[in-house]
């Protein structure tokens, strides 16, 4: 039998059921039969029936190869030996795969062919050796495997080296290990879960540790006036204030209530509506455009659905007008009665949110925030008086677990501050979509509804499993509506080479009319369908299934199957021997090979019905037909054979668009390709060609999230006369934007997409094949305005066998928040309890992840229990590790750039990304000087000064020169600064900043204070720096779990250079991604010893001798031990001895018995200064904890920046900075003009008199607010619990304490 590479099947599913019928005809030869790639696999999992069984269907040689069954008993004894060998081997190894940071080598045998393809035609990779088939099939092998709770799975040995070289690759991709073993024929592939490792050796020298002078005399006149055993420490206040903690309330959000509006106020409303529709021709005209609407027909039965079901689910087609329409027509009815509503409509997207809910309140004659507003995370327009409301889903998750933690208190699920209760409609837009927080809403929505009968909720989407969430609402109405698009011509990658092949030809000759189409199979036009066809097999009645065919030639009209019996009007007109009808409907391209309920097609019922005429003229279509299936797959196969499917083909895109120009005169192209780098190879190409850099015929544009506003509105612009408008966009034009002359669309297959790996927790950002929904979204693109063409650049077999839809994020992302959030709705049930609860649970390992986050920073306990900084921490709309770091930065009097990191980390980075190659080089080194102003080697800061100097050159009047000049969005700007406001005032409303926070920021230019500020939001994503190795140029970082990684070219420190004298430096990172390219770090800055040893959730002293390991083999007597212990005792208890500090298992610092001692100190106030600002957000610290606030400040502000960096008075000196600079690599001093919008120069830490305030103390200047927070103490006397201990002690910070 032949694989499936070459059956030239038109796809996955034709294949599948002609296998299911019995074996092929004798005879049947495929084009190019040869043996199929890799005959006679099975997969040995170690876990017997842990995996999915194989996919029904396929060849039994390919199925057997990669099945998923139980395996074979033989096979499982030497798996499980090699699994042992691995778990041996790996007891001291790192987790992250090492080899993302050592130079390719060469390969050696079959175990190490793992070079990755090079882009198009300039390579293959060793995946290229596999037909697609098998490609597809290896690669659903592996993804069942990771998913499921096998460790090891083992493939048959009879593969060959490139086919091991292949599966090498992919598992590498994939995040896991591989491994040959065995000899000859017995050699055999393993692949193993890449589980991360906690046992981390300490390879590198440690780091020598102390305080300066100016730093020694603060803490000297701290502990003076504040000594160690001060009874603030004890936590006897706390304890004594847990009462009022308890009864923190999140307040009701206004803009969810519902209007105040009688029966009068409403008709004064309609009234008004209709005034202006009368008095406006435009609003007029816009009242007719919407009666024409596909959806405009349902209007009654949506509305008179609501009023007897609480759930109704409207499955509708692109274009049919169902996001702006259903919110209006449930306003028009509500009011209709009399009644007052409040509708809330929730988008994925901020900018969805926000573009409906413009349009719909133009549609209405109003502004945004009068009847129709909009709220989404730090922005809003409209409030209470809103009926409809706009959100994004993470908005209304927040108010649905505000009610939670609310009602949960009271025991009164009606409450009056209840916000669901002035809810009326919930609308959910794009369910399809399956982002993390609509599905956790989904499930909190469902068990919401028996609670609130008089709620409804309705939901929307384009593309849906309509009866899947159906049945996980009990059942609920589903209401189709039928789309609104123009025909749209599809080819495959096969139909493309044949193009291509073709010389002379004009495929477009045929191309579909302009006729204006929709969907027409309703459900009376499929009444009509199946009486025509009833009429004509029973009475012979054609002329009404004739006239419903030539009415409108659409395939979905002829090629109909009766909803009972599955007959087509091919089979009728066969079965009755009508021949001109049967040549017509060949004409038309109808499909032959569809059958009927009892497996039948047209030829059968020609046969059954002695139709020997046509029987004859069907057969030699249908043969005429696979001679040319067979022809193009020959074709397909040779192109396969010398590409990489899954990487792009600039060539081919090139000659496909030099193709379409050729044969048509005008209409826009719009080309989907993965990303940045893709859009760039391919725009180089066109500019290389001597066809397309005519400017004066050609215009090729980009569209990505992050090239400017300006060169963004270029591609909705119509070009001239005569020139060719040449889109290469990524998949933000999928749905978001429309473009109006777009005529043809050339499909990669491919995207970017973010994912989480929970086993090596990374987050990996690759190519991936699209789903069938995405699919038929950017088909549909070239049929939004006028008729299209769509050329796909994968085969049909490839079309067949994606995914229906894209993986949910839920089950793809990191899931911290909403671990969080369902402690807040329901602190006594347990995480993974609910979660299970969702329409797909996220992977249990995500789980265990998000929780371990989520201790590390206080917000639960060891025993999964809510703690009060975990409410304070989920109470403001940013992650949780945002929300700790505002926190700090209230703290420490650096306020302001804490606000920009957390609005930037929320929203995008607002540096642009120019075409030209000396452009993009200027961008980089204004990006590293941007930097530079806070000290530099930080891709953060360099966003906080960005920010500082763009408002103050808008003051100005320069901020266009600014932007220009560095290379920055105002746009983008111009929203941080919206964000800011909002999160500052959500902050206000908490009590956690006074009105004017302006003496929250007076460190705000301190780059020691800042970089702690960073170091608080960022943990525990810390690395350290690893020397210059030779014959490797780049930069490498060795992060927590033992991984090595590369910094990415956008990084500011890609270039970085640092002297063996720096020892290790230490930087902190939002992420490690797993990309094509391996392992990388997009965004880090390097920070100083200091902040960690404040911040990290544990420290361990003990003598910089001292040997665990050692000790725990030793055979010594108790006598021996005895002596040991006395020995560390004299050590520890001499302030001048040095001993080691181990952070967090795998750091290790040098320092004086009295430095660590003071900081273990230090970092007792900071978690008490937080704990109590936890309880009391207006209440003012002890003395001895606003004290030591300002001692830290003072610290950090004196030794919290790294050696690599230059001090704070270098800063200022222009002379000396460049002289820093020389030699430098990665540090760009600051020049004049970016000097000019510098604020004042930095001084001593600033903490402002606080005696008119509520958190102040008259006798003491401190902190303008400790933050709220809470760390568990272990409350120990410091003098009692100091050094003079015979084993290491353990400063880690308990978090199973009552609090």
């Amino acid at each position: 039998m032949a694989c499936l590479g070459c059956l030239g099947l038109a796809n996955l599913e034709a294949w599948n059921a002609r296998v299911a019928r019995g074996p092929l005809p004798h005879g049947y030869t495929p084009a190019n039969p040869h043996r199929p790639t890799m005959a006679h696999l099975s997969g040995v999992p170690v876990r017997p029936n842990s995996l999915r069984p194989p996919l029904a269907g396929l060849p039994a040689s390919t199925r057997s190869r990669f099945s998923l069954g139980a395996p074979r008993q033989r096979r499982v004894t030497e798996a499980t030996a090699a699994g042992a060998k691995h778990r041996r081997s790996c007891q001291t190894a790192r987790a992250a795969p090492k080899e993302a940071a050592q130079p390719q080598r060469q390969p050696r045998g079959d175990d190490e062919d793992d070079r990755m393809g090079r882009k198009g035609r300039k390579g293959k990779s060793a995946a290229a050796s596999m037909n697609e088939a098998t490609l597809v099939r290896v690669n659903k092998v592996l993804e069942d495997f990771r998913a499921s709770d096998a460790e090891v799975y083992t493939f048959e040995p009879d593969i060959s080296k490139e086919e091991r070289a292949a599966i090498h690759e992919m598992c590498r991709k994939m995040g896991m290990k591989s491994k040959s073993s065995g000899f000859g024929t017995q050699r055999r592939l393993s692949v193993y879960k890449n589980k991360r490792n906690q046992g981390l050796d300490m390879e590198e020298g440690p780091t020598h540790l102390g305080f300066s002078e100016e730093s020694r005399h603060v803490l000297q006149d701290l502990f003076t006036h504040y000594p160690p055993d001060d009874a603030d420490l004890n936590g006897d206040a706390n304890r004594n204030s847990s009462d009022k903690a308890a009864n923190i309330k999140w307040k009701t959000d206004s803009a969810f209530c519902k209007p105040a509006m009688s029966k009068h106020d409403i008709t004064k409303k309609v009234e008004m509506f209709s005034t202006k529709i009368n008095g406006s021709p435009q609003l007029r005209k816009i009242m007719e455009d919407r009666s024409k609407l596909p959806i405009s027909s349902f209007k009654d039965v949506i509305t008179s659905t609501l009023d007897d079901h609480q759930v109704v689910l409207i499955s509708g087609e692109t274009g049919c007008g169902k996001t702006t329409q259903v919110p209006q027509y449930i306003l028009d009815h509500m009011w209709g009665k009399g009644e007052s509503c409040k509708i809330i409509c929730t988008q994925p997207r901020r900018i969805s949110a926000i573009s409906v809910a413009e349009r719909i309140s133009a549609e209405r004659g109003e502004a945004v925030g009068d009847t129709v507003g909009y709220k989404i995370r730090l922005e809003s327009k409209g409030g209470k008086n809103s009926s409809v409301m706009f959100c994004t889903n993470g908005v209304l998750l927040r108010v649905l677990i505000g009610r939670g933690t609310n009602t949960s208190k009271t025991r009164n699920p009606k409450s009056l501050d209840d916000a669901i209760m002035g809810i009326s409609h919930i609308i959910v837009d794009e369910i399809h979509e399956r982002d993390r927080f609509s599905d956790f809403m989904l499930t909190i929505l469902r068990d919401l509804l028996p609670v609130y009968p008089h709620l409804r909720l309705v939901l929307m989407s384009a593309t849906i499993d309509a009866v899947r969430f159906s049945q996980y609402f009990n059942g609920c109405s589903v209401i189709q509506v039928p789309g609104f698009t123009y025909p749209v011509k599809t080819y495959y990658l096969e139909d493309v080479l044949s193009i291509l092949q073709s010389v002379g030809d004009n495929h477009l000759s045929t191309t579909t009319s302009d006729k204006k189409q929709r969907s027409v199979l309703t459900e009376d036009f499929k009444s009509s369908m199946d009486e025509s066809i009833n009429l004509a097999l029973v009475n012979e009645e054609f002329d009404p299934l004739l006239e419903l065919i030539s009415a409108e030639q659409n395939p979905e009209i002829y090629n109909y199957q009766h909803s009972e019996t599955g007959v087509t009007p091919l089979m009728v007109f066969a079965a009755k021997g009508q021949l001109g009808d049967v040549c017509m409907l060949l004409s038309f391209g109808v499909d032959c090979s569809a059958q009927d309920h009892d497996g039948k097609s047209a030829l059968d019922w020609a046969q059954q019905e002695k139709q020997q005429e046509v029987y004859e003229v069907i057969m030699k279509h249908v043969e005429c037909s696979s001679a040319k299936l067979t022809e193009d797959n020959e074709l397909l196969n040779k192109y396969l054979a010398t590409i990489n499917p899954e990487h792009i083909d600039t060539m081919l895109i090139e000659r496909l668009l030099g193709k379409i120009c050729v044969d048509s005169d005008e209409g826009a192209i719009l080309v989907f390709l993965p990303g940045w780098e893709d859009i760039n190879q391919t725009r180089e190409k066109l500019r290389a060609s001597p066809f397309f850099r005519d400017s004066s015929r050609f215009l090729v544009l980009s569209l990505h999230s992050m090239i400017p506003s300006s060169e963004q509105k270029k591609v909705f612009k119509r070009p001239p006369a005569g020139v060719r408008k040449i889109i290469l966009s990524t998949n933000i034009a999928e749905t978001a934007v429309t473009i109006d002359d777009v005529v043809f669309v050339i499909d990669s297959g491919r995207m970017k997409e973010k994912s989480y790996d929970p086993y090596n927790n990374v987050s990996t950002l690759h190519a991936s094949w699209v789903s069938k929904a995405s699919a038929r979204q950017r088909e549909g693109r070239a049929g939004r305005c006028q008729a299209g063409v769509c050329y796909h650049l994968y085969s049909r077999f490839r079309a067949a066998s994606l995914p229906d839809y894209q993986i949910p994020e839920i089950k793809r992302m990191p899931i911290e928040e909403l671990c969080l959030q369902v402690k807040l709705l329901d602190s006594n049930c347990r995480i993974a309890d609910f979660l299970k609860k969702t329409l797909d649970p996220p992977i249990p390992e995500s789980v265990r992840n998000a929780i371990t986050v989520l201790q590390d920073l206080g917000a639960l306990t060891q025993d999964e229990q809510l703690t009060e900084l975990g409410e304070k921490l989920g109470s403001l709309p940013v992650h949780p590790s945002t929300t700790k770091m505002l926190l700090f930065a209230i703290l420490m009097n650096c306020l302001d750039p804490a606000l920009t990191l957390a609005c930037a980390a929320d929203y995008r980075d607002p540096f642009l990304l120019p075409m030209a190659p000396d452009e993009r080089k200027n961008a980089t080194a204004g990006k590293v000087e941007l930097a530079s102003l806070y000290g530099g080697f930080s891709d953060q800061l360099a966003v906080v000064a960005a920010f500082d100097c763009w408002r103050r050159a808008k003051d100005r009047g320069q901020e266009s020169q600014f932007c220009t000049k560095y290379f920055i969005s105002s746009s983008i700007m111009q929203m941080l600064a919206n964000m800011r406001k909002q999160l500052q005032s959500e902050l206000y409303q908490r009590g956690f900043v006074p009105a004017d926070t302006s003496a929250c920021s007076l460190n705000s230019n301190d780059p020691g204070i800042m970089r702690a500020v960073l170091m608080a939001g960022a943990y525990p994503m810390v690395g350290r720096l690893l020397p210059p190795r030779k014959n490797v140029k780049k930069t490498i970082v060795e992060t927590a779990s033992g991984g090595k990684v590369r910094l990415h070219p956008h990084s500011c420190n890609f270039n970085l250079s640092f002297s063996k004298s720096s020892g290790n430096p230490l930087l902190v990172y939002d992420e490690v991604t797993r990309g094509d390219g391996g392992m990388h770090i997009k965004k880090c800055s390097v920070v100083g010893s200091c902040p960690l040893l404040l911040l990290a959730s544990e420290m361990v002293v003990a003598p910089p001798d001292d040997d665990s390991d050692e000790e725990e083999d030793s055979s010594e007597d108790e006598a021996g031990k005895s002596t040991l212990a006395q020995h560390r005792k004299e050590i520890m208890s001499s302030p001048d001895n040095t001993v080691s500090v181990v952070v967090d298992r795998w750091l290790r610092f040098d320092a004086s018995a009295l430095d660590v001692a003071q900081f273990y100190c230090l970092r007792e106030r900071l978690a008490s200064s937080i704990l109590f600002k936890v309880k009391h957000p207006q209440d003012v610290l002890p003395p001895a904890l606003g004290a030591s606030m300002y001692a830290i400040a003072c610290i950090l502000s004196y030794d919290g920046l790294p050696d690599m960096c230059p001090s704070n008075d270098l800063l200022q000196n222009p002379v000396e900075a460049r002289r820093f600079s020389l030699g430098k690599r990665g540090y760009i001093p600051p020049g004049g003009y970016l000097r000019s919008f510098a604020d004042r120069p930095h001084h001593a830490p600033h903490f402002q008199n606080l005696a008119n305030h509520p958190g102040g103390d008259p006798a003491y200047t401190q902190p303008s607010r400790a933050p709220v927070g809470r760390f568990d103490q272990s409350q120990r006397s410091f003098r009692n619990s100091g050094p003079g201990s015979s084993k290491p002690r353990s400063f880690k910070r308990q978090r199973n304490t009552a609090l």
